[in-house]
């Protein structure tokens, strides 16, 4: 308590940091510049469309906790709920603010204890949920003292958080000991949880990513490459990062010493989504694969009747929708901050690699816990694991194992509407 009480005297300090860093960053301007009027407007649709109806906020701070969010969304009964999504980021904002799939968006404020207060006297909300990390003590607190239901789905905790140091950890214990409702996505992260609440308030749900993966891959019908890439014979890098290059290009120097030659002669292709598509990522990663003597294209000048053995994806948004071109991957970042999603190719059977870095990401230590997610080191490792392309029978079985981890996690939705709601899908 004694921390929230400093972090609340502090609150002045933080909004004139705000102003200030508005002046430089766009990003911060525009969430601050619509704030105001998008939460006006939310309050006008929840008055006029209440009626009986239970209000209920859901939050997500990017793109991939809305993702998270949608399969809640679309099953919930919008004669019983009128839903209020929040976003942090004006990207996701302005990306997602015409869906369909909730009555009204706007900006969630930033975490000041007057603009906390306002923004739940003006909603009335029944229900205020969070997902996966995004979690603001002011909104938290004010959410409590009015009595509202509040939830957090999907709470990933890793040994490693800040949250567990020493100096943050009376601040979460007491952050977390507000909600009414957590719901995880193993009994791991349940007992990692452990640490900051009773685990009697924390519910092993699944985690709805699960059931997301499922209804993008069924629901994508757009064609994106050409019939040559249907083969799958193919090795996708996806969401890659510079600590990923030496690794990458040192495999691709051993398994194709001829560069294109070889790829062709063995009838395989590559594709590389760089995790960011500036032009200085796309030039360093275009020059490294011409010195290893193969032929890049950028998918951008690539018409989709046309072929190439060598794709660099030089546009956002579609890495999930390409993982269906390919029986292997390699997934970044795991030399980074940590890997990204391995569930995306998964849910296609593409069998995954990863480096050493999975500690944030639950269902990377579950796969390479259960053997189906291959975790390389070095550049010989990732070579190594490449083998696969030609050993079809092994391919095909682990192939199998990793499209069934991905249905047999899945249905989570139903059960945390039922557990979040009373209520069944």
């Amino acid at each position: 308590m004694l921390f929230y009480i400093f972090y609340t005297f502090l609150s002045p300090v933080f909004a004139i940091l705000l102003v200030v860093s508005a002046l430089f960053n766009r990003k911060i301007r525009l969430h601050l510049w619509h704030q105001s009027a998008t939460l006006a407007r939310a309050a006008a649709v929840v008055r006029k469309n209440r009626n009986k109806k239970q209000v209920v906020i859901f939050h997500a701070a990017s793109a991939g906790e809305f993702e998270q969010l949608k399969p809640i969304l679309e099953a919930l009964d919008r004669g019983k709920y009128l839903l209020v999504q929040t976003f942090f980021s004006p990207t996701i904002y302005q990306k997602a603010s015409g869906s369909k799939l909730f009555d009204v968006c706007l900006y969630h404020p930033f975490d000041l204890p007057w603009s906390a207060a306002r923004f739940f006297r003006l909603l009335k909300p029944d229900y205020y949920i969070l997902t996966r990390h995004d979690i603001w003590p002011h909104h938290v607190h004010q959410a409590k003292k009015r009595g509202i239901k509040t939830v957090l789905i999907n709470a990933n905790l890793h040994l490693k958080s800040a949250r567990l140091h020493p100096l943050l950890l009376s601040l979460n214990r007491w952050l977390f000991h507000h909600f009414d409702l957590i719901t995880t996505g193993s009994q791991r992260l349940r007992e990692n949880l452990s640490g900051l609440c009773s685990t009697e308030k924390v519910f092993v749900t699944g985690d709805t990513r699960f059931d997301q993966v499922i209804r993008r891959a069924e629901a994508q019908q757009d064609k994106l490459l050409s019939e040559n890439f249907i083969s799958k014979n193919n090795m996708i890098f996806g969401s890659i990062i510079t600590s990923d290059h030496p690794l990458i290009f040192g495999a691709l120097s051993v398994f194709y010493p001829d560069g294109s030659k070889t790829l062709i002669e063995r009838e395989q292709r590559l594709i590389l989504v760089p995790h960011e598509v500036d032009e200085s990522t796309l030039l360093v990663i275009e020059a490294k694969l011409k010195e290893l003597k193969f032929t890049p294209r950028r998918y951008s000048k690539l018409m989709k009747t046309t072929d190439t053995h060598v794709l660099l994806v030089d546009e956002t948004g579609i890495l999930p929708d390409l993982y269906r071109y390919a029986s292997l991957a390699y997934i970044g970042a795991g030399f980074g901050a940590g890997v990204h999603s391995v569930l995306e190719p998964a849910v296609y059977g593409t069998v995954v690699s990863f480096g050493p870095n999975i500690h944030i990401l639950d269902e990377a230590i579950s796969m390479f816990e259960l053997g189906i997610g291959r975790m390389v080191y070095t550049a010989e490792d990732l070579a190594d694991f490449m083998h696969l392309l030609t050993d079809k029978e092994k391919q095909k079985e682990l192939s199998e194992q990793t499209r069934k981890f991905v249905l047999d996690n899945s249905g989570v939705t139903s059960h945390l509407i039922n557990l979040i709601f009373g209520a069944s899908v």
